[in-house]
Order: structure tokens, then sequence, then C-alpha cells
């Protein structure tokens, strides 16, 4: 199926890179669609036998492309005239309501770059201080400046594109593990600002795929993932990249959002772009 295209102008493209487990990208749907008039979703079907719910773009490049090669192949392929951002995203997410709303109006208010949502999982920098189920979120209207965002969701204007390019696939492949620390670094040496917000919340279900896809499961996953992004990281960054992406190297854990680390509207280094939403 190729892209679809759709008049409205305006738009986020939701690009969600797949390997099986269908049952749970459509549940990742049935949270999207409560914005279709915001967003366009395209399945990225790493496997080929992918079936669509209901009105989600399928495209298929012949061969496990992993996470970040998926996202850049979903990206490139289907991002139209129409779409003023790109949402990467995680198949193995739930969404709070108004979620793609949240970072869009983060991006209006702040011009950030790069922009993501507070979750349940790894980092702290955007860890929920009390996490909850998404349906029982409540957004607020605030934001803080971050160091990156974890790959599971990325809110990314076509001026950061244009300007920065898409995730360094080949340097992290197969797993893709520091493509987004690397994505997040690329734009605040651009003089760009990465953002947190709180008006929007997921759940991540980790490693679901990451299970299956490997012989030895989430195992085998971490021993090709680790030690890839670790030399990815330091070739591009050099041994103190930690120090750059705000990790610290005894804990290796991020910073909880603080209130110097809040972003007021218009704050943030912003990208010339002739679309805003």
């Amino acid at each position: 199926m190729a892209c679809l295209r759709h008049r409205s102008p305006d738009k986020v493209l939701a690009v969600v890179p797949v390997y099986g487990h269908a049952g749970i990208t459509h549940d990742l749907l049935v949270d999207l669609e409560r914005e279709r008039d915001l967003v366009d979703v395209v399945v990225v079907d790493n496997r080929g036998d992918y079936r669509a719910r209901s009105a989600e773009s399928v495209v298929r490049p012949g061969r496990n492309l992993g996470w970040a090669g998926g996202t850049n192949y979903g990206t490139r392929q289907c991002v139209g005239p129409e779409h003023t951002a790109a949402l990467w995203l995680n198949n193995d997410t739930r969404l709070s309501h108004h979620f793609v709303a949240g970072l869009v109006r983060c991006w209006q208010e702040t011009g950030a770059a790069i922009v993501g949502p507070l979750y349940d999982c790894h980092w702290v920098h955007q860890r929920a201080r009390r996490p909850v189920a998404v349906d029982r979120y409540r957004p607020r209207d605030v934001h803080f400046r971050a160091p990156f965002i974890d790959g599971t969701a990325m809110l990314v204007p076509t001026a950061t594109i244009d300007a920065i390019g898409l995730l360094d696939a080949e340097t992290f492949a197969p797993v893709g593990w520091g493509a987004e620390i690397d994505f997040g670094l690329r734009a605040t040496d651009a003089g760009l600002t990465v953002a947190v917000t709180a008006l929007a919340y997921l759940h991540h279900n980790k490693s679901t795929t990451a299970k299956t896809v490997f012989p030895g499961g989430i195992a085998e996953y971490a021993e090709l993932g680790y030690p890839v992004a670790m030399e990815g990281l330091e070739r591009n960054w050099g041994v103190d990249w930690r120090h750059r992406a705000g990790i610290d190297a005894t804990t290796g854990q991020t910073e909880p959002p603080r209130r110097s680390t809040r972003l007021r509207r218009s704050s943030a280094s912003r990208l010339r772009s002739s679309r805003s939403l």
C-alpha cells in the first residue's frame, strides 16, 4: 500500500515501525484515531505481514530495517507538503488523550526542535513523578529543557529534519540504541532546543518486539544494541558524550525535570519554517 495523501494542511505524520505484534499496533492506532484531524499514520512493516486496521498507510521496505532505519524509511516515503512535523513512535505504547496536540502545543509555545512527552519508562528527565494509567493522566502546560528525547516518541518538525537530517541508522544498526541520544546531541550542537512537556504522557510496554525478533530474546537484543550504542556515541561525540547528554557517569541516569530547566514561551532557539501548525 502506498502512502495515503490527504489535502488537509498542517498535519503531523506519525511514523510507526513494526515487526509483527499487529495487536498492540492496532491498540496504539485507537489512541491516534482520537486525533485523526491532526494526525496521519504510516506503519513501516519491517516483517512484511502487517494487516491494516483502518485508514493507516502501510509501507514495506522488503527487509527488516529496525527501529531507526524503519523510522527514516517511513519519514522519507510519506512526509508530504501537508505535514509540518513527524511523530516518531514505537508501536508498544499507549497515549494520553490529546497526546499529539500536547506535543504540538509545546512546539508552538517554545519553538523547540524536538519535543517528547512525560512517560513511565527509563530516563528520569522524562519520567512522570507519579506514573498513572494513560486515561487518568491530567496534562499540565509545563515544558522543560532536555538533553535528548527517548526514542519511544518524539515530535520532530520538518524544519528540524531539514536542518540536521534523520536518525543515524547506519552507525547504530541493527538495534538503534543510541540513535535517539545522538539525534538530540545533534540538535543541541546546532544551537537548537530539545523539550519535554507535561501536556502529553505515554505508557511504554517496553521491548515487546525485542523479545521475539531475536532468537536470544531480550538478552540478545541488549548484547547487540549496547556495545554499538557506546561505540557510536563515543565516535560521534568523544569520550565525554555522557556529560553532553546529561547522563551521570556513575548512575547512568539523567536528572529529573527541575524548576531551573523550565522553558518559557518562545525561549527556545527556533527554526524558521514556511509552514506552522
